[in-house]
């Protein structure tokens, strides 16, 4: 039903906000139709012309959100999908042109999938909030298809977090995202809190949890967070009325960076929003659970 082609992933980029949604029956469903995916997103961009911004369109196969609504996403120019699963994905438009005046070419819907960059023909049945981008190109000599890289080259994220399972020992990678900032960025590590990508993980009893990112001090590689440097330290926030705090559910260690989610808990989802102050040697987190 769809084609997948991979591609090294070399940044990130990831919308934050996106809520996951519990399976329901629909209509078409039980009369064995394929459903509409509702949980299924277009972003199909924006450019500047004459310093002015624009954004690049899509005229069927989806309803334009509100600004409101995009930017409770924190993405610009969204659309909700209004398609069923296996049909052709609608072809978005834009009037952005290139240094020789030629019109820019779509390439395709992407998105990332297991940190590697996917592209689909046809509308995928998801299960969770899902965003596809547009792939603009303005060289039209490129190929269609994005060129598989060696396998035997593995190219880390920039931003991600490593969670140790407690009962098997082995290591899961959630890729994470920069997003927009509410602190000064004199006094942030890199400029940007991290969030986590696509949504909503599971923890269980015991599990690790090490943060690792790219930007601290010198370094232009994922490295773990907080710096190791004097004043490292390690603030889990409540949501201000008290009412969700993280110290409820994880144990900083200032040691070794990591954090744990208490043995005495049950098996939970979480969203993650992390931020850096004093040039990276402090870390801010905060966890939101699903209920």
């Amino acid at each position: 039903m769809k084609k997948i082609l991979a591609l090294a992933l070399s940044s990130v980029l990831v919308i934050s906000g996106a809520a996951a949604f519990a399976a329901c029956t629909t209509a078409a469903e039980e009369e064995g139709q394929k459903p509409v995916q509702e949980k299924l997103y277009f972003v199909p961009g924006t450019y500047m012309s004459d310093g002015v911004k624009v954004e690049n369109t899509l005229s069927d196969g989806a309803t334009k959100l509100s600004d409101d609504k995009c930017a409770e996403m924190n993405t610009e120019n969204v659309y909700q999908c209004t398609l069923s699963a296996g049909a052709n994905l609608p072809v978005p438009t834009s009037q952005r042109k290139d240094k020789d005046d030629n019109l820019y070419t779509f390439n395709g819907w992407w998105t990332i999938v297991n940190a590697t960059v996917t592209y689909y023909e046809t509308v995928p049945t998801v299960t969770e909030t899902t965003f596809l981008y547009a792939d603009w190109r303005a060289d039209l000599s490129q190929r269609k298809d994005p060129i598989v890289p060696d396998e035997s080259t593995t190219v880390q994220p920039l931003h991600y977090m490593s969670i140790k399972r407690a009962k098997t020992g082995e290591e899961e990678k959630v890729v994470l995202r920069v997003s927009g900032t509410d602190v000064s960025a004199e006094t942030l590590g890199y400029g940007r809190p991290v969030q986590l990508y696509n949504g909503w993980f599971e923890l269980n009893p015991g599990d690790i949890i090490t943060v690792y990112t790219a930007g601290l001090g010198e370094s232009t590689e994922a490295q773990i967070a907080p710096l190791d440097v004097a004043g490292r330290g390690i603030t889990l926030e409540n949501n201000g009325e008290g009412t969700n705090i993280t110290a409820n559910y994880l144990t900083a260690s200032i040691t070794d960076g990591t954090m744990t989610y208490r043995k005495s808990l049950k098996k939970r989802h979480f969203r993650i929003y992390i931020k850096f102050q004093s040039a990276g040697a402090k870390m801010t987190v905060y966890m939101e659970p699903m209920d």
